[in-house]
């Protein structure tokens, strides 16, 4: 009797033992795990999207000069950046995106876009929104109806050392060349205040500019804000600002398709779309819902969205002879 009460103590020790470390066990490989991550600068992407983002992805957020993982820093499953990025990553630090189903899906003008980066490189790139960028004027009346037409309304002697533009020559060179070239490119340096989109708007605020350019999903907020305020996006097009994800090489993480794909959908297309933050998938139709005031904005006329036009990659020849030109353009 004793000596069996001890044998099924003795197994019972051992069977809760054993419980115990294979819970110890599996606590340890799970905490070897970590959740898949989503690197993406404050302000890049939209945060009705980023709150829809699935269990167990988790968003992790950089400065600007620090957007692409570190080397030896905390691994990364998928970037999200501007396309003026990407000239700074080569190939061979992305991974291939393995999504077909999702860049089937792109319009005309994101197919576009991809073909201008090469083959290599829109393999592993996923356009997942877009933005025209447009001229924002505060008290702009007298100028709204030029700027309607073309971007030469930046011209304007009116407007001298009140324009803001983008902190890139080689932005301010492409807009030069749609106006007319060389020529232009220095009567229009010589009309800026200063070259800052971080800062633009602090500078139309303050009174120091009368007009700054900037993509249309950064300046939807302030348009409701601020009756001084006007955007205006040229029937002659615009340049377009693309926010893409790309997958690290090191990653073995999939795509998360289906939180993509509900950027693409109703009812979040439609509300970042009133952000002016466009999808990269064709449009049955404008929505009768968007705000009357910005629909133009919003949802321009087919021939104007095609008229726009995206920055193509400048290889090393190519960012030589643009320096050049930058330095001979200085006012």
């Amino acid at each position: 009797m004793r000596a069996g009460s001890m044998a099924s103590l003795s197994r019972r020790h051992l069977l809760q033992l054993g419980a115990g470390t294979c819970l110890t066990l599996l606590s340890g490989c799970r905490s070897g795990l970590r959740s898949p991550r989503l690197l993406a600068a404050s302000g890049t992407l939209p945060k009705a999207w980023l709150k829809q983002l699935p269990t167990p992805w988790e968003l992790t957020s950089s400065q600007d000069s620090e957007f692409w993982p570190a080397e030896g820093g905390e691994p990364v499953d998928l970037v999200a950046m501007g396309d003026g990025w990407l000239s700074t990553v080569a190939p061979s630090r992305l991974r291939t995106l393995d999504a077909s189903d999702l860049q089937q899906q792109l319009d005309a003008q994101a197919r576009r876009f991809l073909e201008q980066l090469g083959p290599e490189q829109a393999a592993r790139v996923l356009p997942v929104g877009v933005s025209p960028w447009v001229m924002l004027f505060r008290d702009g009346s007298s100028w709204a109806q030029a700027a309607k037409q073309d971007w030469t309304v930046l011209l304007d002697p009116a407007l001298k050392g009140r324009v803001v533009l983008p902190a890139s020559p080689r932005f301010v060179i492409d807009l030069a060349d749609r106006i007319g070239g060389d020529a232009v490119l220095k009567r229009l340096r010589s009309q800026l205040l200063t070259m800052d989109d971080r800062q633009a708007t602090s500078w139309l605020l303050k009174g120091n500019a009368r007009v700054v350019v900037l993509p249309l999903q950064r300046c939807m907020t302030l348009l409701r804000q601020d009756p001084r305020l006007t955007a205006v996006l040229p029937d002659f097009g615009a340049p377009l600002h693309w926010t893409v994800l790309a997958r690290p090489a090191e990653t073995r993480e999939p795509v998360p398709q289906a939180w993509i794909e509900t950027a693409w959908r109703q009812p979040l297309s439609l509300a970042l779309l009133r952000e002016g933050w466009r999808s990269p998938v064709a449009l049955t139709s404008a929505p009768e819902s968007l705000p009357r005031p910005w629909r133009h904005l919003l949802m321009p006329p087919d021939a104007t969205w095609q008229r726009c036009w995206s920055l193509p990659p400048v290889d090393d020849k190519d960012q030589k002879v643009l320096v050049e030109r930058w330095q001979a353009s200085t006012p």
